[in-house]
């Protein structure tokens, strides 16, 4: 039975093990959570050609894989197959990102890995899903063209000034991921239950209709809203200049705030102009010109922390669009301890934002970096049984790898 003897015991989620055979960030990314609350996890990298992420021109890796071990496994052949099924028979969770059927192709279906496992949670995360129309299901996807092909960019143009565009960066990835850790702890605890595991089958694209809230109104009625891009159908809710060039963003909606910014701006509230008792403005009725018209002026005469500072003191939800140098800065953000910093594998120092949310009882953690490519190959076999012997005949054959030579792009 593998387990990391190294881990420490921590989090809600200790005595939890998740292999994933995933790349980019939707896939990793639920793990990674995982990993942060005190899960054993184990990812998988193709032998042959490891995450193209380790290449990009920033370090997301260092921060998406870190409290994991890695090893990398020609998938394909049939002792790379062996390892997986090794691996999952003592594991609670499988997750993998694929086009849709790619597990099958390897003969790793959902029924073989039961018959080694039958309380696994498996997670197939897919562009387009795991079924449906087979010239669907073999198309490749990633954030953008879940955005573009779930009608959520359809939402994303400035009025019709520019194209619709992808949202970043990459909430696809981010919503995909978060969505299917929470469905994997659902399965999980009916698995626990039943002692019977089950397959969720994760269309990306479907995920991103879910995430609008316009998606409803056109199926029940086929109705459409205007297209605002960055700006909102509610007067006074969005990002505005002000003096110093800098923007405050401001989000107006509510019967009691409409009173507060009422009254600091000097418009008199409860008239037939400003109705009283209603939760917004429409940008496009007269009342909401003139509301937004007044928060404009408001706000071009002041600095963003001058007015920043006013609308704070009279209890109104807004905020400066703070760069990331504010936000490191910001004493809220270090008080909360919000940035963790530790070592990379390769000792050098690395900071980015810690396990979240808090716990108070079960406090999550950064125990160990991200690890390199194969780091944990002879580790992992070894506890699956594996011989020394065996275990260079696999690095013989190309059926496991390590320390590849990634051509960095930074």
């Amino acid at each position: 039975m593998w387990h990391n003897e190294a881990l420490p015991e921590f989090g809600v989620l200790s005595g939890l093990k998740v292999v994933h055979a995933s790349s980019s960030l939707a896939g990793p990314l639920g793990p990674t959570i995982f990993a942060e609350y005190g899960a054993d996890v184990v990812w998988i990298e193709n032998a042959q050609a490891p995450d193209y992420t380790r290449t990009l021109h920033n370090i997301q890796p260092e921060s998406e894989r870190r409290n994991q071990r890695a090893v990398g496994i020609k998938i394909g052949s049939p002792e790379g197959r062996q390892i997986v099924l090794d691996l999952v028979r003592d594991a609670d969770v499988f997750i993998e990102s694929s086009k849709g059927g790619q597990f099958e192709r390897f003969n790793l279906s959902d029924d073989v890995m039961w018959e080694v496992n039958p309380k696994l949670v498996i997670a197939h995360i897919s562009g387009y899903g795991q079924t449906g129309l087979p010239e669907y299901v073999s198309r490749g996807g990633f954030d953008a063209t879940a955005q573009a092909f779930s009608g959520y960019m359809w939402e994303n143009t400035n009025g019709g000034a520019t194209p619709p565009y992808a949202v970043g960066p990459y909430v696809a990835d981010y919503i995909t991921a978060l969505w299917t850790a929470l469905a994997v702890l659902a399965a999980v605890r009916k698995a626990d239950e039943t002692g019977v595991g089950d397959s969720l089958d994760i269309a990306q694209y479907e995920l991103m209709m879910r995430a609008s809230i316009f998606s409803v109104d056109y199926f029940t009625f086929h109705k459409e809203f205007p297209k605002t891009g960055e700006k909102s159908m509610i007067a006074g809710w969005g990002g505005f200049p002000c003096k110093d060039g800098k923007i405050l963003y401001c989000c107006f909606s509510g019967a009691s705030v409409l009173k507060k910014v009422c009254e600091l701006l000097g418009l008199d509230y409860g008239s037939d102009l400003f109705p009283a008792e209603v939760g917004l403005y429409n940008v496009e009725t007269e009342s909401g010109k003139a509301f937004e018209r007044a928060v404009v002026d408001y706000l071009a005469s002041k600095t963003v922390d001058e007015a920043e500072a006013e609308m704070l003191a009279a209890g109104l939800p807004v905020s400066k669009v703070n760069s990331w140098e504010d936000v490191e800065n910001n004493p809220h953000v270090q008080a909360r301890g919000v940035i963790e910093e530790w070592e990379t594998v390769k000792g050098t120092k690395l900071r980015a934002v810690g396990p979240l949310p808090k716990f108070k009882k079960h406090p999550g953690r950064v125990w160990r970096p991200a690890p390199s490519f194969g780091e944990n190959n002879e580790e992992i076999l070894s506890e699956l049984g594996y011989s020394q012997e065996q275990i260079a005949d696999f690095y013989d054959q190309g059926i496991i790898n390590k320390d590849f030579d990634l051509k960095l792009s930074r």
